[in-house]
């Protein structure tokens, strides 16, 4: 079973010991190596280090089993306190080191060393480090080397690109070995490789890296999921707007973007005087069109909903298939309140991610994060602390009311206030979020944003910020991944492959074809000159929920010969019959096949 750091307090300890354990094989391999850091993470552990010589994937074989001898030899794991002058003649000739002291001396900090083994020990060993370890290198039972990457020095492009290595531990080798199956089973199911087969999205140079192009199998899952969003947003009263790509910086200083953005702006050059940018988020906008008319606290709430594009210039090393992209569609919505229509707004919010994510089988796996400001760092964020106090207050009334069993995650809020995060452990493991719900006395204050109060009095709302699935891209990547790509039939882009055992079958696949096209089912006959088998096969490879088989028999009766991806032969069966069971399974949005 896939276990975090996080999770299990006995792995934090054990994999923070294999990664020294790392490096005295790596220091017994490679005398010139200058280690810099490596420290325990959310699955495993990594190693920075300093080396002329590039380590490749093929010398993983010889580091493992210089990593056991280091285990066999059982050195105990000591903590040492000395000083800056102790540590510095230590680290003499390692500038990563030195440079590591100044730090902890301007912070005013303990230096302390753990060693391993003692003087004299063939892998005795020391380095900066505050712990946890386990007693000794031999209680490392399960370990393992996982990848190689490159890392700027202190994550900074401007600095010396490092070596990376990646690993884990567990405490037994049954733990490890399961781990290894999970980390296939997510390397096959990256949606970078299942687009290969299932043709969802495209990139280009010429475009640009970090922009994405959907193709009409990517379009069509889509615009199924924002039709399923908006559907219930409006449900719940949500109106729809729509805005530009555009804005005047002037919107994103006013709002505090402009400077939490500051090296992610796309900006745009007018051939007048003014600047442009490219919108990193929404909720600017929204105000304005709450702005463009006197509002009365007879018309609130007020709630905003849109799918729309938003732009940021990430690094370029940070991008990579759907996951992070410069420019990505995004669900928005944002509701503008009185104070003591907070509490239902934000329970109405989460009713809606309910309803949505139950047709995808998701909710009732999620757990809940109630994200705060981090009180040592109040600089990161706007609004005053009354307000901030306010927010985070309603947000553990909301908690304890329906029972969310909210963790509280500071430093997790928003630039403007606390949220609810939706979170889901996938059946790869992975934490995804699913939804947000913020609440936001600051923004718009900042805007001058106002409504008439029942006494006459000029008064300004709470803006609720939400999100429901997010990115369509993030999502659509979660989607593919964690279902192998067999997505329901609802958002499959092609929903029946039509099989002809011959060509004398074609027109009969034709008619097939029309009848439920004109159904609004999604239907491809696949009439290539290919055996029966190799069609089938070629529809399962891409995920069709339905092939229909058609001989003889099949045009003769008026019949489908219905089989599923998964491989459940259900048979011959009528065409309207077919036609009707499928459609409800379509219209439901059913996770079932048959």
């Amino acid at each position: 079973m896939l276990t975090r750091n996080s999770e299990n307090s006995n792995l934090l300890p054990l994999r923070h010991t294999a990664e020294h354990i790392l490096q005295a094989a790596m220091q017994e391999l490679y005398p010139n190596i200058k280690r810099v850091m490596g420290p325990p993470i959310e699955e495993g552990f990594y190693f920075d280090f300093d080396l002329e010589e590039r380590i490749s994937e093929a010398d993983f074989a010889k580091i493992e089993e210089m990593m056991d001898k280091v285990i066999a030899a059982d050195l105990p794991m000591t903590k040492v306190p000395v000083s800056q002058e102790e540590a510095r003649e230590l680290f003499a000739d390692n500038k990563y080191k030195l440079d590591l002291l100044d730090e902890i001396k301007e912070r005013g900090e303990e230096i302390t060393l753990y060693v391993m083994g003692g003087k004299g020990d063939r892998f005795y060993y020391a380095d900066l480090c505050i712990g946890p370890h386990v007693k000794s290198t031999g209680d490392v039972k399960a370990i393992k080397l996982l990848g190689l990457a490159g890392a700027y020095y202190k994550g900074d492009e401007k600095n010396k690109m490092l070596q990376r290595i990646y690993g884990t531990a567990f405490e037994n080798k049954a733990e490890l070995g399961e781990y290894v199956t999970l980390l296939q089973k997510r390397k096959d199911n990256d949606h970078r490789e299942l687009n290969k087969i299932l043709d969802i999205f495209a990139t280009s140079e010429l475009v640009g890296k970090g922009f994405i192009l959907y193709t009409p199998n990517g379009t069509i899952i889509k615009n199924e999921l924002k039709n399923h969003l908006l559907t219930v947003c409006k449900k719940y009263g949500a109106k729809e707007v729509d805005i530009p790509h555009l804005a005047k910086i002037d919107l994103y200083q006013k709002s505090g973007h402009a400077e939490k953005f500051k090296d992610e702006l796309f900006k745009v050059v007018s051939h007048y005087d003014e600047e442009f940018v490219l919108k990193p988020v929404n909720c600017p906008h929204h105000t304005q069109i709450y702005a463009s008319r006197p509002r009365s606290y007879k018309d609130l709430p007020i709630a905003y909903v849109e799918s729309t594009q938003q732009h940021r210039d990430e690094k370029p090393g940070a991008i990579g298939g759907l996951n992070r992209a410069r420019s990505f569609e995004i669900d928005d919505g944002h509701t503008f309140c009185t104070p003591d229509q907070i509490k239902a707004e934000a329970i109405k919010i989460l009713t809606i991610m309910k309803e949505f994510y139950e047709v995808f089988g998701m909710w009732g796996k999620h757990w809940v994060s109630l994200s705060f400001r981090d009180p040592k760092t109040p600089e990161k964020y706007i609004g005053d602390e009354a307000g901030w106090n306010t927010a985070q207050h309603m947000l553990l009334e909301i908690n304890t009311e329906l029972n969310l069993n909210g963790k509280i995650m500071e430093g997790e809020a928003a630039l403007y206030g606390p949220k609810i995060d939706i979170m889901l452990k996938d059946a790869l493991g992975n934490d995804r979020q699913l939804g947000t719900v913020q609440i936001d006395f600051a923004m718009p204050g900042r805007f001058g944003l106002v409504y008439t109060d029942k006494d006459g009095i000029e008064k300004t709302p709470v803006m609720l910020h939400r999100a429901i699935l997010g990115s369509y891209h993030r999502f659509i990547a979660n989607l593919l991944e964690n279902t192998g790509g067999a997505l329901p039939l609802w958002l499959s882009p092609v929903q029946i492959a039509l099989i002809p055992i011959s060509e004398s079958h074609h027109a009969y696949a034709s008619e097939i074809e029309r009848k439920f096209k004109e159904e609004g089912l999604r239907v491809e006959v696949f009439d290539r000159d290919d055996t029966m088998q190799s069609k089938i096969r070629d529809a399962q490879m891409r995920k069709i929920p339905y092939m229909f088989v058609l001989g003889d028999r099949e045009v003769s009766n008026k019949q489908v010969s219905v089989r599923t991806r998964d491989n459940v032969n259900v048979g011959a069966v009528d065409v309207d019959f077919a036609l009707s069971k499928i459609k409800n399974i379509y219209l439901t949005k059913s996770l079932d096949l048959w």
